[in-house]
């Protein structure tokens, strides 16, 4: 008898690049994202990265994935990634709206 292998659903992540982040700061906080996901059982496709400047651009391309790709999670280190840009409705709503798709957050009450 051979052991199957573990199974391991697909996420992506989104981490929000704020100016005042350092490098390593950066670097960290991606490091986070992928340690949640192999706590949770999931195995991290790719990590959108929005530029404050430029938001929801790399919102905008995670949603398109999540849809192609029907992936059922994205992983945050917070809600505040998720936060409301324009028009009042929040990532986190919009995303559950328009894909199905679960927002997860390392920290906080959703972890």
């Amino acid at each position: 008898m051979t052991d199957s292998p573990v199974q391991f659903t697909p996420a992506v992540g989104y981490l929000r690049r704020y100016p005042s982040m350092t490098c390593a700061q950066f670097d960290q906080a991606a490091e986070q994202l992928a340690v949640f996901a192999g706590r949770r059982g999931f195995v991290l496709r790719k990590v959108f990265v929005e530029q404050l400047a430029t938001d929801p651009v790399a919102f905008d391309a995670l949603v398109r994935m999540v849809k192609r790709r029907e992936i059922p999670a994205v992983l945050v280190l917070t809600q505040a990634h998720l936060s409301a840009v324009g028009g009042g409705e929040t990532k986190s709503r919009r995303l559950e709206r328009e894909t199905g798709a679960r927002a997860l957050t390392a920290s906080g009450p959703s972890s």
